[in-house]
């Protein structure tokens, strides 16, 4: 099969990836020989690859913490692109998230609050060489520029907790 027909073929199944498996990113790749293939990511797991070999949909996934690589053949080039998603999904979704655990909470709180504390301190600082250089201190701005450097802090904080929960074995 010519590569043309391979490449339309992976679009037309990105495509039923977008509208069936949105939590599934894809993005059209080529093995250094130029085979195309779709590499695939599913939040939580380990990432993968879908290439044809022959007329065989074959899905490749690469060894994560503690998983073994899958392999096994989703299905025929002539097969509807929404079957061979659901295949897939299937598949990829028997990975198990990662638990909740004392250390990854610890870690992930250690980041926010540190975040928090790093993105106060720089805003208040921040903002009060620009409000003072401005003539406008009181009391009234000064404890504004300290409510919104808590407040930015926060946002911050939570923001980077929230991120490194998701990311931490």
């Amino acid at each position: 099969m010519d590569d043309p027909d391979e490449e339309r073929a992976l679009r037309a199944l990105g495509t039923a990836l977008d509208a069936n498996a949105p939590v599934i990113r894809h993005r059209l790749r080529r093995f250094p020989e130029g085979t195309p293939f779709l590499r695939l990511r599913l939040p939580g797991a380990s990432d993968a690859a879908l290439f044809l070999d022959g007329r065989q949909w074959i899905y490749l996934s690469e060894p994560g913490r503690g998983t073994p690589v899958t392999e096994f053949a989703a299905g025929q080039l002539d097969d509807d692109p929404e079957i061979v998603v659901e295949r897939l999904m299937s598949v990829m979704g028997r990975s198990e998230g990662r638990g909740w655990t004392p250390g990854r909470l610890l870690r992930a709180l250690a980041f926010g609050v540190g975040a928090a504390a790093l993105v106060c301190v720089l805003s208040g600082l921040v903002m009060a060489i620009l409000v003072g250089g401005s003539g406008y201190v009181s009391e009234a701005s000064t404890r504004g520029v300290y409510i919104l450097a808590v407040l930015f802090g926060l946002i911050a904080g939570v923001w980077v907790g929230v991120r490194r929960w998701r990311r931490l074995p």
